[in-house]
């Protein structure tokens, strides 16, 4: 994916989800073959490397980057086959697909939430934030994409994208304060 497309497709999710989760459906949307490694790598990559300039000291904002990185990826593949396990019957190829799609996409407010988590005890208000619109962008994702969805499905969903996303604010949180000293 160009960077161009990169940015345009954030900007789509980010100010007008619905149209962007109706144009995915039709096909309308330019569909990327594996969403994960063409828009969710390189977007948690990005906003590394936006981390950079607020720590300082490059050796610390290179392994601080690489580990938040890591825990993101990990994060997300996590949230990825454990929302596949929510859903009845055999995962066919395309629910597999829009099921990753859903959670790739959605994600994005939550990754680009991670720079204001320098702000001290602000940095929950920026999580929780980003947090709830990315269920909101989900929620219209699966909504959208879904002819039927099961409601314990979708709560379980949920339940698992907020406790993970928490988990990944307090790791990174410590992770900061670990490796750059920072007194968060």
């Amino acid at each position: 994916m160009s960077i161009k497309k990169l940015f345009s497709t954030i900007i789509a999710l980010l100010f007008s989800h619905r149209q962007f989760w109706e144009d995915y459906r039709s096909g309308k949307a330019g569909v990327v073959d594996n969403v994960l490694k063409d828009y969710a790598v390189p977007v948690i990559a990005l906003v590394q490397l936006v981390k950079f300039p607020l720590i300082g000291i490059p050796r610390q904002a290179m392994i601080i980057a690489i580990a938040t990185f890591l825990v993101d990826v990990a994060a997300l593949y996590l949230i990825t086959g454990g929302i596949m396990r929510f859903f009845d019957g055999a995962p066919q190829n395309r629910q597999e697909q829009m099921i990753t799609a859903v959670i790739g996409f959605s994600l994005t407010p939550v990754w680009l939430a991670e720079p204001f988590y320098f702000l001290g005890s602000w940095s929950w208000v920026f999580a929780s934030a980003a947090i709830l619109f990315s269920l909101f962008i989900s929620g219209n994702g699966f909504s959208l994409l879904f002819d039927r969805i099961n409601q314990s499905a979708m709560r379980n969903s949920a339940l698992l994208l907020v406790t993970v996303c928490v988990a990944v604010f307090v790791v990174e949180r410590g992770m900061l304060r670990l490796f750059n000293g920072f007194s968060l």
